[in-house]
């Protein structure tokens, strides 16, 4: 009976580092959900800026996060302004980011038996991959600066592009 309880003590430790390190995994995906919406946040905030001069289309604010990406960064290129490059490579990389995420979020998340973490993509002929709670990590952080950063940098001179387009008129 003793050496019964053992090998059940056994298993329940293996079995509880493992949902440790699925925690830590599960926990970063949520930072990454969390700092990607905040992306998201920052990216309309850009596009309701630049719709005081760029035509809206049908169905806009229904878009992807990405495609509105793709749409401010081609009004941005349209002003042809070196002051705005820096805001026009923070929406690439906002665009990037949140292609990364994309692949978290709708993947599914699977511990194996060596009690390595693997990601399984829910798109055909896309292999399997090891994926570990830094990488997480490193998106999130990657996120979070972005978020901060897209609203702010270049506010002003993209507020003077946008008033001498509106004084053009």
């Amino acid at each position: 009976m003793l050496l019964f309880a053992g090998n059940i003590a056994r298993c329940l430790i293996t079995v509880r580092r493992d949902m440790d390190h699925s925690a830590d995994i599960i926990r970063c995906l949520g930072f990454v959900t969390l700092n990607a919406a905040y992306v998201e946040e920052a990216i309309d905030s850009v596009m309701e800026r630049l719709l005081f001069v760029v035509e809206k289309r049908k169905g806009q604010n229904r878009w992807p996060s990405t495609k509105k990406a793709d749409w401010c960064i081609n009004a941005l290129r349209s002003f042809d302004s070196d002051e705005l490059r820096p805001l026009v490579r923070l929406l690439e990389q906002a665009k990037e980011a949140l292609e990364q995420r994309h692949e978290y979020i709708h993947g599914r998340i699977y511990t194996e038996h060596d009690r390595s973490i693997s990601l399984k993509s829910g798109r055909e002929g896309v292999p399997d991959r090891e994926i570990t709670a830094k990488e997480l990590a490193e998106l999130s952080d990657k996120l979070f600066d972005l978020q901060a950063a897209i609203p702010c940098v270049n506010y002003f001179a993209s507020m003077r592009e946008i008033e001498q387009r509106l004084t053009s008129r």
